[in-house]
């Protein structure tokens, strides 16, 4: 290690070549100016899922049997489902460019038989069927609502927001109390949430990361430099994350963290370092003198950074195990930015450090000062480390107990808790049914309108609506039923014969919107009950689907029918597991792909085992909040492991670097004054390090999106746990081994 930074002199070469340094980064400032206004969206759901797993293949082959089930939302007016306003909303909003139609309790057609004459009539209070109740009129008649359908053309992002910005606009103006809901408005309001946040909070963090690099390096120069280097960091991992085709999607918050992560880590070891090499220097000090503080800091400092870069982008990329094209999008990205950053870090960085006035007698009194104090502190650590020890073993037993009570669950609507949509999805649960769409696609073997086969599919049917979380079900023979009471004489309760019920069926095309092509396929061969789901999280579904299979396998079997569950809620929430699991193995693979690294710069089987207790301890940390908070470990939750994992790596590898070299430039030295050492140069970079990255991290509580504020927050705990554990336990667990 010591050869390699001392011989190698690759990482002072942007302070040979200055001119050369320049072009490079004037090349990247132009780089970066050609992609970001090429940056697209993409939060649909089809870029979520394995395109070659079952899963997606029944869930496309259903969309394109059915139609797309996402393209619906309700805009729902509390109060008489017969107010006025509604009709007036109606009409305004169905010549909304991209709706495809509309349906209120003013267009809403049923069929009537006046003196033999089979015709249609607007609905009225007295109907009752589920294809009215849940639908267009609320379940206790306390609201009604505006059924919106959306055209494919504008089922996209942009087209989907600027239609739902102007159904919002028309709504403004009707008076009432409005609620707009559906997955069409759940998947705009994701959208606007995060990128309203993205241009909110990733300022505010680069902000709260200039005032923390005021507090510690008390040098504005060395603070406008280090915003300018970390600036230019998130932006060129942005570009060249863009220009890979990358889009912006849930995990671009994510992204963007650890790239502000790393990027700050770096730049405090390097610029402390700096400050180290200065009061190293008898005064006054000269250029010459600035311009060897600099090169030693970039070797020394830079090859540490580079074993944090590799070991951190292991981490990241180690995600591209998953299946899942948006997980392998972002580990991908993630662990190429870490590497740029790195990179432009200690392109920019040293070259400033080496041209511009030495730091003033404050700064580096103060950088002085800091280092004595953790020294200090340090030095009472190792003191009483047998304690510190046995103290940290009770805490790690603490810590799996309450991990252990830690579950794996996720509510869709969980993270807009809070926000106007979410209010709204809550209100549509409560008066409407439910909001989330899931669909028992069934195959049949002869004709779903047989009497044996549709008696079997109206039995399910019946069955579903009256399990707790299924809050709307509606099939092709509640329109049966419907119809048939109509043109039947009243002797026989349901057709008796496949004609009857098609001639039954046939009258509903008389009605504005014929419910049957929703429904089945012309030759009867395929239906589906359409249900609308609660948002009560993952295991509730999950076991809902398996109640269904099973209800539906006895009462379908024996008319030769099967069923398959599919639908947006069903493969929603099949995803967010399938992410959280693959989040979790993907850690485990990159700790041991990250050990495995230590164990062949290192060559110490013992030295890796004392790097990864610190590593994995502020993982466990994590693990324990979840458990004691009763938050539920989802794909944000799952992510704070991946982005915990590299910077506990970080602060653990810069300790050992700053010991080991102490080690090989004094080899007569003990494992105690090497530890004092590390302490007093790599320990003051690590406190001020973690302090910038909590108060950052914890700038995302700003947020409306519940998933940015778990995100931040239970980072910004690791963050706080890895500084603990380095502090307070690394120190000890060297001394206690190596004093042998």
């Amino acid at each position: 290690m010591t050869w390699f930074t001392d011989r190698f002199r690759v990482f002072t070469w942007p302070i040979e070549h200055p001119a050369l340094t320049t072009t490079i980064a004037v090349v990247v400032v132009s780089v970066i100016a050609f992609a970001l206004p090429r940056a697209k969206v993409d939060f649909s759901i089809e870029q979520l899922y394995p395109q070659d797993s079952k899963m997606a293949a029944e869930y496309k082959e259903h969309t394109r049997t059915y139609g797309a089930d996402d393209t619906v939302f309700f805009a729902v007016r509390s109060g008489d489902p017969w107010a006025a306003e509604i009709a007036t909303a109606e009409q305004e909003i169905s010549n909304v460019a991209g709706v495809e139609s509309t349906l209120s309790p003013f267009t809403m057609e049923r069929l009537q038989n006046t003196k033999g004459v089979i015709e249609t009539r607007p609905i009225n209070a007295s109907d009752d069927s589920p294809l009215i109740r849940g639908t267009v009129v609320a379940l206790d008649e306390s609201a009604g609502a505006i059924v919106v359908r959306v055209s494919e053309t504008h089922n996209n992002h942009t087209g989907r927001d600027q239609l739902v910005t102007q159904v919002e606009r028309i709504l403004d103006r009707i008076p009432g109390e409005w609620h707009l809901a559906g997955m069409p408005i759940i998947r705009t309001a994701y959208v606007r949430l995060v990128l309203q946040d993205l241009m909110v909070l990733v300022p505010l963090s680069i902000l709260t990361a200039g005032l923390f690099f005021i507090l510690s390096f008390r040098d504005p120069r060395q603070v406008i430099l280090g915003l300018v280097s970390i600036t230019f960091g998130l932006l060129t991992s942005a570009a060249a994350y863009i220009l890979a085709g990358g889009v912006l999607n849930t995990f671009s918050p994510a992204f963007f963290a650890v790239v502000i992560v790393v990027g700050t880590s770096d730049l405090i070891h390097l610029v402390h370092r700096f400050s180290d090499h200065i009061n190293d220097h008898r005064e006054p000090l000269d250029s010459e003198a600035v311009k060897q503080s600099a090169r030693a800091a970039a070797r020394e400092i830079g090859f540490s950074c580079l074993l944090t870069t590799a070991t951190t982008a292991v981490g990241f990329l180690a995600l591209a195990w998953t299946d899942l094209p948006t997980v392998q999008q972002f580990g991908l990205g993630a662990g190429t930015g870490v590497i740029l950053t790195y990179l432009t870090t200690f392109l920019v960085v040293p070259p400033v450090l080496a041209r511009i006035r030495p730091p003033s007698a404050a700064a580096r009194r103060h950088a002085a000062e800091g280092g004595r104090f953790i020294q200090a502190v340090g030095r009472r650590v190792v003191a009483h480390r047998r304690a510190m020890i046995g103290l940290f073993a009770a805490v790690t037993v603490a810590m799996i107990v309450l991990g252990s009570q830690t579950t794996v669950a996720y509510r869709i609507l969980a993270d807009l808790t809070g926000s106007q949509a979410g209010e709204s999805q809550l209100f549509m649960e409560e008066h409407m049914g439910a909001v989330l769409p899931m669909a028992v696609d069934i195959r049949v073997e002869g004709d779903a309108r047989e009497p044996k086969t549709s008696k079997a599919i109206a039995e399910l049917t019946d069955w579903l609506r009256n399990q707790p979380l299924v809050g709307h079900a509606s099939s092709v023979t509640d329109v049966l039923s419907e119809a048939w009471s109509v043109l039947g004489d009243g002797s026989e309760p349901w057709p008796e014969t496949r004609e009857a019920a098609a001639q039954a069926l046939f009258l509903s095309s008389l009605s504005q919107d014929d419910p049957v092509q929703h429904l089945m396929v012309d030759d009867g061969s395929r239906t589906r009950i359409l249900l609308r789901i609660k948002d009560e999280g993952g295991d509730a579904m999950v076991a809902l689907s398996d109640q269904i299979e099973r209800e539906a396998t006895h009462r379908l079997d024996p008319v030769g029918a099967t069923a398959r569950i599919t639908g947006v809620a069903h493969v929603i929430q099949w995803i967010n597991r399938t992410l959280t699991i693959q989040f979790a193995g993907s850690f485990v693979i990159a700790l041991l792909l990250i050990g495995a690294a230590w164990t062949v710069v290192t060559r110490s089987l013992r030295r890796v085992t004392i790097a990864l207790i610190p590593n994995v301890l502020p993982l466990l940390a994590v693990l324990a909040g979840l458990g004691a908070l009763g938050v539920p470990l989802k794909p944000t939750t799952a992510m704070v492991f991946s982005i915990g994992l590299g910077i506990a790596v970080d602060d653990t590898i810069h300790f050992l670097t700053a010991y080991e070299r102490h080690r090989a430039k004094h080899p007569c030295s003990s494992a105690t004054d090497a530890v004092d050492h590390a302490y007093a140069t790599a320990g003051r970079s690590m406190f001020d390090t973690s302090l910038v990255l909590i108060a950052g991290l914890m700038t995302l509580g700003a947020s409306e999106f519940n998933g940015f504020l778990t995100l931040g927050g239970f980072t910004a705990w690791a963050v706080l746990a890895a500084l603990l554990t380095d502090i307070l336990l690394l120190g000890p667990l060297l001394v206690a081994l190596d004093e042998r």
